[in-house]
């Protein structure tokens, strides 16, 4: 190890001794005594200054820094209720039986531990004499930053929470009122200007990894289209019966905070560019180095900790181990499903005349004579009905694995590597069986007809897809087996395309259309579907823009699509979401399968020619158990509410709107 290395982790040992102190409290606003370090010889050292600083780029996706997807809450997606623990989040979250000492409630105590860190650091670095002024603007930048981003997620889940802009001393009250609403914004935008300004002052270029000055904009744009929302949302009333105190009232309007978004999204709008290859963004080593990325998340080999879609993700939780043995070992369950309703919103190019259009009014449903029946559900029948996935938005290939697609690239599509997400009509002998639909080629080859029906749920998607993106299917070991090994692809807090959505977003409020048309056009012809049609679509500009955010951020962390409808059902003063009020869709797809109790034979379909086969058939479904129907059927779903314990403890807190008189037992 040489000088440069051992000095390296001695700042690290060090800085464990420091956060020692501070990151355990015994508060729950974070308040420790921290005189196990002599903290002014600390903050005069840049480089230990600087260690302190970089262990907020912790706190994650999430203000609280624990792992939280909030797609499983989504239409985007549906979980296995009966196989996965995740997917329990979601009927939980139904019922809202809540406490945030649970690890899924959302970031609390976390994000309060996180908030004295960088108050603390806030105040010792601007005291500090000994660092230069050009590191001091940049460490105090992303102090800002990451307060912005921190509080920014507790507002998502509690709307109002109490606000604290310094680090608490033992000798002063630690259990505060809430902020206004407004007034919580306000700060956020406040902090990422000074962000912003110090960046500035900072004049330097960050590293990769690190947020700088265009991310302090994008990020600015996110929180104030939030803002705007929920002045939207004050102005309709939609909590005014519900908030006594007056919390959630705005005296600023929509249009202002529209502003705000437009203005620093345009600030960073022709300084990126979108990467032309959507799916790198999620498969390259090097998509941290993208003319799209803002601000990656860098992972080392192995250690991606928390973010870990591909092992929750695929048809099986170590998905091909291609061994020869009956007998299969579970790691992992699936719990990450993508609905048809996801799949409806990506477009297909006609066959006959190449317009993009739904997949259910191309030629090619045509001759696969699909129908609306009854339900309004689609069905279908032919022995080429996986066209219906063909020459869709270049965006559903790396978001979602269908049946007929390969984990494997073009180069190397073995049989063994086909997803067959088809319902085998010879083994059909339950209801289960219907519920429970797909089972891929690699678990087939290692089952026999016995116990094909029975042990089959943990690896089977029950809406006939399962999620892709982040997900590698290209590499493989010697002995032609995928390689497992976990790769070191970052993901994205800020990419180019949120910039161009955000700044549609605020344009169409704004009354730009025409500018915010060539935005949406951007992710569009991106996406390989060419411009906005809406004589062909049959929707408004501001239809195409949700459709367009709901499909280019799909699967990615944090989750966007189900705050996303939060913000826009308050600033139409819904008290009903129609999204999350329906049932998941799916699709099932019958055929027939091959009888064998031979390892490798049995559950491959036949083939037309072959004896016993039929023309394979499809329908769309809707999910018929209780507990995959989503239930945001009241104003007061729209936040979490405070426990039991949090309101003895904070006397001074007032209760989220219609949550006065829940019981978490109910």
């Amino acid at each position: 190890m040489n000088r440069k290395n051992i000095i390296k982790y001695m700042w690290a040992g060090l800085l464990t001794v420091l956060l020692g102190s501070t990151m355990t409290a015994c508060d729950p606003l974070g308040i420790e005594p921290t005189t196990k370090v002599d903290e002014d010889r600390f903050w005069t050292n840049p480089q230990l200054a600087r260690a302190y600083v970089n262990n907020l780029y912790l706190i994650g996706s999430t203000g609280s820094g624990h792992t939280f997807q909030s797609e499983q809450w989504s239409d985007n997606c549906q979980g296995n209720y009966e196989q996965d623990w995740d997917t329990y989040r979601q009927l939980t979250f139904n019922n809202r039986r809540y406490d945030e000492t649970a690890a899924w409630s959302g970031p609390w105590s976390g994000a309060y531990k996180n908030i004295y860190n960088i108050n603390k650091g806030i105040e010792k670095i601007t005291g500090s004499g000994s660092l230069s002024e050009p590191l001091r603007a940049q460490l105090l930048a992303e102090c800002y930053f990451f307060r912005a981003w921190v509080y920014f997620d507790m507002e998502k889940f509690w709307g109002t929470v109490p606000y604290v802009d310094h680090a608490l001393s033992l000798d002063e009250d630690t259990y505060l009122p809430q902020a206004k609403r407004e007034q919580l914004f306000d700060n956020m935008l406040a902090d990422l200007d000074k962000s912003i300004e110090n960046f500035t002052i900072y004049g330097g270029k960050s590293e990769i990894g690190q947020v700088n000055i265009d991310a302090a904009y994008a990020f600015k744009s996110r929180v104030a289209l939030y803002a705007a929302d929920a002045a939207a949302a004050s102005a309709k009333g939609i909590f005014r019966a519900n908030d006594p105190a007056g919390l959630f009232t705005f005296e600023k309007t929509d249009a202002h905070y529209y502003q705000l978004a437009y203005d620093a999204a345009k600030k960073v709008i022709g300084k990126y560019a979108l990467e032309p290859n959507y799916a790198t963004l999620f498969t390259s080593e090097t998509a941290h180095t993208s003319v799209e990325s803002i601000w990656p998340v860098l992972f080392k080999p192995n250690q991606r900790e928390g973010f870990n879609p591909t092992a929750k993700n695929g048809p099986d939780g170590n998905y091909y181990e291609n061994s020869e043995s009956l007998t299969l070992s579970w790691s992992m369950r699936t719990g990450t499903f993508p609905t048809q309703d996801l799949m409806d919103c990506y477009l297909q190019k006609d066959a006959k005349d190449g317009q993009w259009k739904p997949w259910w009014k191309t030629s090619q449903a045509q001759e696969l004579n699909v129908v609306r029946n009854a339900d309004g559900e689609f069905e279908g029948k032919g022995d080429d009905y996986r066209e219906i996935y063909k020459n869709r938005d270049q965006r559903f290939y790396s978001t979602v694995t269908y049946d007929g697609s390969y984990m494997a690239n073009e180069k190397n599509q073995a049989p063994r590597y086909q997803i067959q997400t088809w319902i085998d009509t010879t083994t059909m002998v339950s209801e289960r069986t219907l519920q429970y639909s797909a089972l891929h080629t690699g678990y087939r080859s290692q089952e026999t007809l016995e116990t094909a029906p029975v042990n089959r749920g943990s690896c089977q998607t029950i809406t006939g897809y399962y999620s892709r993106k982040y997900s590698h299917f290209d590499s493989y070991n010697d002995n032609g087996s995928l390689d497992m090994t976990q790769r070191t692809t970052c993901y994205f807090n800020i990419r180019y395309a949120e910039v161009l959505l955000n700044c549609a977003e605020a344009a169409i409020k704004l009354n730009k259309s025409s500018e915010a048309e060539g935005y949406i056009n951007q992710i569009r012809q991106r996406a390989g579907v060419g411009n906005f049609n809406q004589a062909l679509e049959e929707h408004n500009l501001w239809e195409e823009m949700k459709i367009q955010r709901r499909l280019e951020f799909a699967f990615e962390c944090p989750g966007f699509r189900y705050f996303d409808l939060l913000r826009w059902g308050e600033a139409e003063g819904l008290s009903e979401i129609p999204e999350l009020n329906r049932v998941s869709r799916g699709i099932q797809i019958f055929r027939v399968g091959k009888h064998s109790n031979v390892a490798g034979e049995n559950g491959v379909a036949l083939e037309k020619g072959e004896e016993g086969y039929m023309t394979p058939t499809f329908r769309t479904i809707p999910m018929d158990y209780s507990y995959y129907l989503r239930k945001f059927d009241n104003t007061r779903y729209y936040f979490t509410p405070f426990s039991d314990t949090t309101l003895r403890d904070y006397k001074q807190l007032q209760q989220n709107p219609g949550w006065n008189g829940f019981r978490f037992d109910n």
